[in-house]
């Protein structure tokens, strides 16, 4: 066992050593490479996943030496002068320019947390205060809908003219089932349509959309607890918002431009 733990602490020190062995400048036909540079693709490395120790620097080594001889060798054609190269060149720059711009002013002009809550209570509100289980039937003619309509109110089960007649791939065979919803995510007609319906009632008209006629149920209805909670869904909100922010001042920044 004294053996067995010796050779284990051995082990941890060797790893931890290559973990923390340190980097080295090194130079590539008199070009020095330095510490610094090593580090920056190293440290990238390691936050994407990549183990860090020895066998990380020799590849980093070996990334950045094939990198330095393409780049002399391009130098040394001289392709920094043809046109082409020039000009995505200036394109590059401005482009590092528009981009470093762009994160000083996000830096400077913050979301402020009082917007993202408020965003988030708006989603909320329209998203609606109740969820409803709701199942269709999606035919292409007006008169189809009308016949299954009136075959549903003789006593034909709703799940078995789904199978039969349903154009919506992917709902027919659960029965035209399309889960808990609300108004929102469909269009007016068709979400109207089920709001307004009892519990276990189907519309007694056909609903028109623009991929074709739909025959309605409501099997249930309950309090919303689908939406999203605010923490869930705060970065998403402060992406957006400050997009939003950052569009506004472009537009501002157009508005006082002289343009003659």
């Amino acid at each position: 066992m004294q053996k067995k733990i010796l050779v284990l602490g051995i082990a941890a020190m060797m790893a931890a050593g290559a973990a923390n062995a340190e980097l080295q400048a090194f130079k590539v036909n008199g070009q020095t490479v330095s510490v610094a540079q090593q580090k920056e693709m190293y440290d990238a490395a390691v936050a994407q996943g990549q183990p860090a120790g020895a066998e990380l620097e020799r590849m980093v080594k070996s990334s950045i030496t094939q990198q330095t001889v393409l780049l002399q060798a391009a130098k040394k054609a001289k392709l920094e002068k043809d046109p082409d190269v020039k000009k995505n060149l200036e394109h590059a720059r401005e482009q590092l320019l528009l981009n470093a711009y762009l994160r000083d002013w996000v830096k400077k002009n913050p979301v402020k947390d009082a917007d993202i809550k408020a965003a988030y209570d708006a989603e909320k509100r329209a998203y609606g205060d109740t969820e409803y289980e709701v199942r269709h039937i999606l035919v292409k003619t007006e008169d189809q809908a009308k016949n299954i309509i009136k075959r549903l109110e003789k006593g034909t089960d709703f799940d078995k003219l789904a199978k039969e007649f349903s154009e919506d791939q992917g709902t027919k065979n659960q029965g035209g089932k399309l889960g808990w919803v609300v108004p929102r995510h469909f269009g007016p007609s068709l979400g109207t349509s089920f709001a307004a319906l009892k519990e276990g009632s189907v519309a007694q008209a056909p609903v028109r959309t623009q991929v074709g006629f739909h025959v309605v149920k409501l099997d249930k209805k309950r309090p919303a607890q689908l939406f999203p909670d605010y923490e869930s869904q705060k970065p998403q909100l402060v992406k957006v918002l400050t997009n939003k922010k950052f569009n506004e001042h472009i537009a501002a920044l157009i508005k006082d431009a002289k343009i003659q």
